[in-house]
């Protein structure tokens, strides 16, 4: 999202990386795992530092939050952005039920000792 949200292509920055698209691609999936070194370089081609990288909060670039507490929200998200931060949702949402199913376990097993 955040690439997408700076302009860049995934061949653009596949190209900094000196990988193919369809690696990026995988990476930006979350099929990839990459170490810090190439999440520093990642953030280096979006022309950020590693910090901004990980600590990246899409409320803050969609509705253009400042310190001060002035929010200007943007009226218009792409459709690809929507459908994005909407697969994240679904994502976060089946880990939440896995957690509290895992958490039901353990406490299960826990009262049984």
């Amino acid at each position: 999202m955040l690439r997408e949200l700076k302009g860049f292509s995934q061949d653009s920055i596949a190209s900094d990386l000196g990988i193919s698209q369809q690696a990026f691609r995988k990476i930006e999936a979350g099929e990839t795992k990459i170490d810090l070194d190439r999440a520093n370089k990642i953030a280096q081609s979006l022309q950020l530092d590693l910090e901004s990288l990980i600590n990246f909060q899409p409320a803050n670039y969609l509705n253009n939050c400042t310190q001060s507490g002035v929010v200007n929200t943007n009226n218009f998200l792409s459709e690809k952005l929507i459908e994005q931060l909407e697969r994240q949702v679904e994502i976060l949402s089946k880990d939440l039920d896995f957690f509290k199913n895992q958490n039901a376990k353990l406490l299960e097993l826990l009262g049984n000792k």
